[in-house]
């Protein structure tokens, strides 16, 4: 785990802190967005939503023991979020191709998808990782 990573770190003062934990072949966590993450008057911003579908996807492998990230994103807002709603991120491989690995993730709000994302993921070593910095 990134331990100060926006989304899922728990040493992260500023971050979401969102616990992902595996649900089949999917990870799933619960987000509740605060006032601080509004963007448009009234309305979380959709570089939130997004950083969580990001993490989401990414969580997939992390909890699978290896590491990957991301290629590639393409996010569909449906309907407004306004802080205080309760939600659900759900994110699981659609499609694996060698080191290229295709993700897709939603976040619903009482049974009802308000955004999700399609991923395109490349599988590295921690190694690696590292030595892209």
């Amino acid at each position: 785990m990134a331990n100060r990573c926006f989304v899922c770190g728990p040493d992260n003062p500023s971050g979401l802190r969102l616990v992902f934990r595996r649900e089949g072949e999917a990870v799933v966590a619960e987000f509740v967005p605060r006032e601080e993450h509004v963007g448009w008057e009234g309305i979380v911003h959709g570089g939130i939503l997004a950083a969580v579908l990001d993490d989401a996807m990414g969580n997939v492998f992390f909890l699978q023991g290896y590491q990957a990230l991301t290629a590639r994103m393409e996010v569909r807002f449906r309907r407004p979020v306004r802080p205080g709603d309760r939600l659900r991120v759900r994110a699981w491989v659609d499609r694996e191709d060698g080191r290229t690995l295709t993700t897709r993730a939603e976040l619903v709000r009482d049974g009802e998808v308000v955004c999700s994302a399609r991923g395109v993921f490349l599988r590295n070593s921690l190694r690696e990782v590292r030595d892209a910095g």
